[in-house]
């Protein structure tokens, strides 16, 4: 019974103490109380003067001047809320109504590696080899490369393709001129 009354009156202890604590610190807590103000220094109200303008005047001020309102002219111009790379479609989806693709069309220009330029004027020929080994025969017009690309002019020692790809900005088919040169064999290079 004892143990009892000892534990009862530890809890009234605390309870008590707790209720103290939560009354000193409401009035901490309060919200009407507004704190202290710091004194203004001299140069600060001096400021505060010149910047305080009477109302009338900054009225007469506007009326004097004249108010021009701005206007954006967007022609000429880009859309800059466009984004700089589109992902709304691939050379291959706007050129679906070329018909079917060719061998040479299979490789990539880099997989490509000319072996030998033959000069005749207007029937001027090249010859391809891929990775395999297999040779391909080139002439004007010859549809070569993944990106559609076109054998634009045969040369002493190069073949010019002009390709198609697709402009990032515009969404537009451009054409890129690209290059395959003849490397010469490895004996003559020594």
């Amino acid at each position: 019974m004892e143990k009892t009354k000892r534990r009862n009156n530890g809890l009234r202890a605390f309870i008590q103490g707790i209720i103290v604590c939560l009354l000193f610190s409401l009035p901490a807590c309060g919200g009407n109380s507004k704190p202290p103000e710091k004194p203004a220094s001299e140069a600060a109200v001096k400021k505060a003067e010149k910047k305080a303008v009477p109302k009338e005047t900054r009225e007469s001020d506007m009326t004097d001047q004249e108010v021009t309102a701005y206007h954006y002219d967007p022609m000429g111009k880009k859309d800059p809320f466009l984004p700089l790379i589109r992902e709304s479609g691939t050379i291959t989806d706007k050129m679906l109504g070329q018909g079917p693709l060719t061998p040479l069309q299979k490789y990539s220009l880099a997989e490509l590696r000319l072996v030998a330029v033959l000069l005749a004027g207007e029937q001027s020929k090249a010859m391809v080899e891929d990775a395999k080994g297999d040779g391909y025969i080139l002439s004007k017009g010859t549809l070569i490369g993944d990106n559609y690309g076109e054998v634009v002019d045969i040369k002493k020692n190069e073949v010019l393709i002009a390709e198609k790809e697709v402009d990032s900005l515009s969404g537009e088919i451009v054409r890129k001129n690209v290059s395959l040169i003849l490397h010469k064999p490895e004996e003559e290079e020594l």
